[in-house]
């Protein structure tokens, strides 16, 4: 039930231990002393401040970020349990699953739309602080969107079943109420967006709109992948308030039988 700290540094003075880096000693009782029952990790640190967690009864940095992030030998009902804003319910206005409700279920057409997976990939790009063996304390940890985007290498594998989001638990974790969710940044660059302005793809709205890809944490701040007014690929943090684009996709089998824009006045009819 208690942590002892070895190979320690200290000093008065923060700066110098921040300039000194903390990559090989990330722990601290934050006290003088070498021994505590509850030890405090530190995973980022800049000029004026340290951000940790706190670990208790034995757990490790590798147990909390199980318990934040899940793994593929994990029960994935212990995980994804709480909605996301954006998630929301059928019954809160300006969310995915309203949109639904809405739009899709109360209009009947339920039965046209797919069961296909949302992907949230929260694979591990760089842990950096969170890797308490040598990892640099001054950058973040970054998840596989992040390289994808950085080497501008899309794919479409998801690959971590509890970052599949579904309805039914046959393709994925079975954590969504209704097939809905939003496109991922490695859609947007197979679509022809990039870091760079693009207006003449399809996705191009003219107007800041989120994407379901996050980068990690930040500073202690999620920050998510979104295409902003100018058709560009960039992330944020998620407090900021940016549009939303409802994606489904239809069951195998329907074609185009109207003209159509897609836009709401003029949409696409199938049969």
């Amino acid at each position: 039930g208690t942590y002892t700290l070895v190979d320690t540094i200290s000093s008065a003075d923060w700066s110098s231990i921040y300039d000194r880096g903390l990559n090989n000693n990330h722990y601290s009782c934050l006290s003088t002393g070498t021994t505590c029952s509850s030890v405090y990790y530190i995973y980022y640190t800049d000029s004026s401040t340290a951000y940790y967690i706190t670990l208790t009864n034995g757990k490790t940095v590798e147990d909390a970020l199980v318990d934040m992030l899940g793994a593929d030998d994990e029960n994935t009902a212990n995980y994804n349990t709480t909605n996301s804003t954006i998630k929301g319910n059928s019954t809160t206005e300006g969310t995915l699953d309203y949109w639904y409700y809405t739009n899709i279920d109360q209009k009947g057409y339920s039965d046209y739309i797919e069961d296909t997976v949302w992907c949230n990939d929260r694979s591990i790009y760089q842990l950096n602080g969170w890797d308490p063996n040598g990892g640099t304390t001054k950058d973040y940890i970054y998840f596989g969107t992040v390289g994808r985007a950085f080497n501008y290498t899309p794919s479409l594998t998801c690959s971590r079943d509890i970052d599949k989001f579904t309805v039914s638990t046959d393709t994925g974790n079975g954590a969504l109420d209704y097939p809905v969710g939003l496109l991922t940044s490695d859609e947007v660059m197979l679509a022809g967006g990039a870091r760079s302005s693009n207006s003449t793809y399809y996705l191009y709205t003219g107007e800041d709109y989120w994407l379901g890809s996050t980068i990690g944490s930040v500073e202690g701040n999620a920050r998510d992948f979104f295409v902003d007014s100018l058709g560009s690929l960039y992330y944020i943090n998620v407090a900021q308030t940016y549009g939303v684009r409802p994606s489904i996709s239809l069951k195998p089998g329907f074609t185009l039988i109207g003209d159509g824009d897609g836009t709401v006045n003029n949409p696409y009819i199938v049969g």
